[in-house]
């Protein structure tokens, strides 16, 4: 009896005292809420007032680029516009080749057979400069005593009238007259005198280049197959001659003028590549270069190990 008032005493004493510490850590759970919700609140503030400046910043970003496209533009329409006044004044003297370059423009190989028959003229005026001088040196040279009669004394219809022997003409009067007929635009002439000089004298020191005068007259003629085969007479029968590389490049022009341009470019090649210090050479590489090919001789291949 004595033990249960005991017990009964101390729980009642025990009561108030957990009461009171429940009490305090409330309070100190009420403070730490009240600080976090102080710092929450400073940390709004704080990031309020870097988004309104932020804000600022941007719009101030946007305004300033609107302002700098706002005068870029003005710049572009001025400088558009001062260029276009320009061009204008500047053009305006040549106004009337303007559809000219702009066919030209609009067909790159139109543009490179322009350039091709440009090459052409210009070595056909070399040529008739070279084809002058020969013919001086031709008239100051001592002249050839005459040939044999090419007939027969007695000769006649059928190898036995009693006709008068028919002498040739001089070497240096044939080539003489072929030469002032090319120099004075009678390319006919010149062609029939060239060629009544081969068939009297076809072992003259002058015969290669009256053979390839002949090429040169069909050339400019654009009697491609006809030029073609003068310049192959030049190629076989003097052979190693000063007139060689023009007549390969000669060659390549006439086959280029036949539509053969993979046959005209290989002896281009030939010419620029055996004879590159020459006339004909330099002229051949300056072909291969306006259609783009390389005149430069390819490497050998690697042999297999």
């Amino acid at each position: 009896m004595i033990r249960s008032t005991c017990l009964v005493a101390l729980f009642t004493l025990a009561i108030p005292g957990s009461s009171f510490a429940a009490s305090k850590e409330q309070q100190e759970m009420q403070r730490d809420i009240a600080q976090l919700q102080d710092q929450v609140r400073l940390l709004q503030s704080g990031f309020d007032q870097k988004m309104a400046t932020l804000q600022t910043l941007v719009e101030q970003a946007l305004d300033a680029g609107n302002k700098a496209n706002t005068s870029v533009s003005v710049l572009s329409s001025n400088v558009t516009q001062t260029l276009t006044r320009e061009l204008g004044d500047t053009l305006r003297p040549v106004a009337g080749l303007s559809s000219r370059v702009d066919n030209l423009s609009n067909d790159s190989s139109e543009i490179k057979n322009s350039l091709a028959d440009l090459n052409t003229q210009m070595n056909r005026l070399q040529q008739q400069l070279t084809d002058i001088n020969n013919a001086l040196k031709v008239i100051q040279s001592p002249a050839a005593a005459p040939p044999p009669s090419n007939t027969n004394s007695d000769a006649g219809p059928g190898g036995f009238g009693t006709g008068p022997a028919t002498v040739a003409p001089s070497a240096q009067q044939l080539y003489s007259n072929a030469a002032n007929d090319f120099a004075s635009g009678k390319a006919d002439l010149a062609a029939q005198d060239w060629a009544e000089f081969l068939r009297y004298y076809p072992d003259d020191p002058f015969a290669s280049e009256a053979q390839f005068q002949l090429g040169q007259i069909h050339l400019s003629q654009m009697k491609y197959s006809q030029a073609e085969k003068d310049f192959d007479a030049v190629l076989e029968r003097y052979p190693e001659n000063k007139v060689t590389p023009n007549a390969l490049f000669g060659k390549g022009a006439a086959l280029q003028g036949q539509g053969k341009t993979d046959a005209a470019i290989a002896q281009w090649k030939l010419a620029a590549r055996k004879y590159p210090k020459s006339e004909g050479g330099k002229q051949a590489a300056q072909q291969l270069r306006a259609f783009g090919v390389s005149a430069a001789v390819p490497p050998p291949p690697r042999k297999k190990e």
